[in-house]
């Protein structure tokens, strides 16, 4: 099915060629290749393996959609390193010929009674400049996320707006601006044609309030509007990928019999298929 990605994200210890093979068995056109030696592709590739990969992806005619980076600036002192590791992903995404590089920004704080840091707005931006600036040499985008302090709408379009770069855009996440509290109509009518790639997911908010996560669901069974969204998106002119990121990784919840890849990756195909053949 076009327009459908998936993040190698649950895929540790994978080769790319079980990636490949699991894609093309269940009708997918795209792959968001996480960097990490863990994963198959990382920044410690050589030319020689570089050029193996995506002639990997070539000959099987599943393009890279991004790179999923783990780079995350906060504003403070670590983003000296931060920076120096995205420098390293712009050029694995150039050389894959993948057009952006999945970034985020704050605190990956999972509790409202847990405190973090002021985020220096000021700083954020800057940081953000350089790295669209550097980016944009090897005609690599930078993908912020909606995530973290800037999950929503809301955050994101007066950060956009202050960056001022035309190769910064943005990855809806689906979930995390309801985290929020803000419905997907207001995001996406804030984001407009910023929004270049979607993250797709489902889930069910947790019984306890201080949780600022949602408990993640089998898609289709939680309380993530996946219809309609797909709809504002493509009646708001969206023509990216809809990739589903399965974070067996990260979530407890999913680390259970029947959430593998195998079994998962074939059920969301069939899911968004049959969404986006009734908007067709």
């Amino acid at each position: 099915m076009k327009r459908l990605a998936f993040s190698t994200l649950p895929c540790e210890g994978w080769s790319l060629d079980e990636m490949i093979a699991i894609a093309k068995e269940c009708g997918f056109s795209g792959i968001e290749l996480r960097e990490g030696d863990t994963w198959g592709i990382s920044t410690r590739l050589t030319a020689e393996e570089r050029k193996a990969a995506i002639w990997k992806f070539k000959e099987a005619g599943v393009p890279i959609t991004n790179i999923g980076s783990s780079v995350c600036f906060t504003g403070k002192e670590g983003d000296v390193e931060q920076f120096d590791n995205l420098q390293k992903v712009v050029l694995l995404a150039h050389d894959l010929k993948a057009i952006g590089v999945r970034i985020f920004l704050g605190y990956f704080n999972s509790r409202r009674d847990n405190r973090v840091p002021a985020i220096p707005y000021a700083e954020i931006v800057t940081r953000i400049q350089q790295s669209c600036d550097y980016a944009v040499e090897y005609g690599v985008q930078i993908w912020i996320e909606t995530h973290n302090e800037f999950a929503t709408g809301r955050s994101l379009r007066k950060l956009i707006d202050d960056v001022d770069r035309h190769n910064c855009a943005v990855i809806y996440d689906i979930i995390h601006p309801l985290e929020e509290d803000e419905t997907p109509a207001e995001t996406i009518a804030l984001l407009g044609s910023q929004c270049v790639h979607v993250h797709v997911k489902d889930g069910v908010p947790f019984d306890d309030p201080l949780e600022l996560s949602w408990k993640y669901t089998k898609i289709g069974e939680g309380r993530v509007p996946i219809a309609s969204i797909v709809e504002c998106l493509e009646q708001a002119g969206y023509s990216g990928s809809y990739s589903l990121e399965w974070e067996t990784k990260w979530r407890k919840e999913l680390q259970v019999p029947g959430m593998e890849p195998n079994v998962i990756f074939p059920l969301y195909v069939e899911l968004m298929h049959k969404l986006l053949q009734t908007m067709n």
